[in-house]
């Protein structure tokens, strides 16, 4: 019975467990994703949009029916038909009913300009949806190596508290055959103490992360994650060319892309307005009654067919209409001006990306030649302290120094693949 207990319980832990990959977590993040679902929301709007943009070319059926009454009895409607054939008196009552159909001539530009402008939101739609992909995988890749940063710093502080504790149990030995001084084991202890307050520090960091992370993934959080280690390379800048990676910035890149379309969709807006200074015509061709007929059924029985061509034009509007013009033209400007500020603000953080890559690459080398010294002078030192050539104080120094080392070159080591994916994201 206890065996089948215990069964049970690991199956249930191994159910509300997960290991992840960094990539099984980024298409987690980029399937689960609430900021994404969104944006391919608004890209299924800007399609329909474009849709609708196009339809506005072609012709339309519109039923118009009307029943209405007039304020004085002696009004003459000398067109009224009785049912029984004859004419009879006006009324305060009629109907009247067409049925149309509709087709724009010329819109002033308003039609090809709704169009363009529909297809640069479509464009910008596409656009911020690869956008927030690239940023989600971004996030995701700085949050996951942040959490193994974490767990490799919590590897090397809680073998260091036991390397210490150890030697606090041998030094408490000492002091009884009085080998060793109460103030040498006072310094190991405070040493102890203060790394359980680091221990402490990155386990609520890890915690808080992983929580993140499970938030960002949508993965439930009573479900326990274990996050599997990935090699970073010893040489990620070796295939760089920035001079071309800089042009491809400036001409294919999702933000220089996104200011041109941003461009077009004001050149389209100035269309539209200008349209409003212009005549709107259309043909049309209606079946129905014109006039008001007493009875519902003569408004059917006397239809005809009409059919011509009609001209609107907003003539004088105090110049609302040149108002709006010149608005839409100015925002046009507006946009080609930031277009040029997208290009410099490209080529800074391009140029600023890379800089840091080669810092961090070069940190990371001098950090893994300071774990190196670290380590040898540690092994050195241990020896020492256990022949009693060293101090206590010299030996816990030691130990501190490379304890440091070593999280110092976990955290350089991931920082630089995150500043190289970085690098990477700032192109596309």
């Amino acid at each position: 019975m206890k065996k089948l207990l215990g069964l049970l319980v690991l199956l249930s832990t191994a159910a509300f467990s997960r290991e992840l990959t960094l990539e099984s977590a980024i298409d987690l993040a980029l399937e689960n994703g609430k900021t994404i679902k969104t944006s391919e929301l608004s890209k299924e709007n800007a399609k329909l949009n474009v849709r609708r943009a196009f339809k506005t070319a072609l012709p339309t059926v519109t039923y118009n029916g009307q029943y209405q009454k007039a304020e004085h009895t002696n009004r003459n409607m000398l067109d009224i038909v009785e049912s029984d054939g004859t004419t009879g008196i006006g009324a305060k009552s009629g109907y009247t009913q067409t049925i149309g159909l509709y087709q724009p001539l010329f819109r002033g530009g308003a039609i090809t300009g709704g169009i363009l402008g529909a297809e640069a939101s479509r464009n910008m739609a596409d656009i911020y949806l690869l956008s927030e992909k690239r940023d989600v995988r971004l996030d995701i890749i700085a949050l996951y190596s942040s959490i193994i940063n974490f767990e490799k710093d919590l590897t090397v502080l809680e073998t260091s508290r036991k390397e210490l504790q150890a030697r606090y149990d041998k030094q408490s030995e000492q002091l009884n055959l009085r080998l060793v001084t109460k103030a040498d084991l006072l310094k190991t202890e405070y040493s102890i103490l203060d790394l359980e307050a680091q221990i402490t520090g990155t386990k609520t960091n890890l915690e808080i992360a992983k929580k993140d992370l499970k938030l960002k993934l949508m993965i439930p959080n009573n479900e326990e994650i274990t996050l599997k280690d990935f090699q970073v390379p010893e040489n990620l800048t070796s295939g760089i060319d920035f001079g071309k990676d800089l042009d491809q910035a400036l001409t294919n890149s999702l933000s220089a892309k996104l200011a041109v379309n941003k461009v077009n969709y004001a050149a389209a807006e100035k269309v539209v307005a200008r349209s409003s200074l212009l005549p709107q015509v259309d043909a049309f061709a209606t079946y129905g009654t014109s006039k008001e007929s007493h009875h519902f059924d003569n408004s059917f029985d006397n239809a005809e067919w009409r059919g011509g061509v009609s001209v609107k034009w907003d003539v004088f509007s105090f110049g609302s209409g040149i108002d709006e013009y010149n608005v839409a033209k100015n925002n046009e400007n507006i946009e080609s001006i930031n277009q040029e500020l997208t290009s410099d603000n490209i080529k800074l953080s391009v140029t600023k990306n890379y800089r840091e890559l080669i810092r961090l690459q070069q940190l990371r080398d001098s950090r893994n030649k300071a774990l190196e010294a670290a380590t040898e002078n540690f092994n050195i030192d241990t020896e020492r302290y256990n022949a009693g050539l060293i101090s206590t104080v010299d030996y816990l120094l030691s130990e501190s120094q490379y304890r440091q080392a070593a999280v110092d070159y976990n955290s350089a080591v991931l920082n630089y693949y995150v500043a190289f994916e970085k690098y990477r994201s700032s192109l596309i």
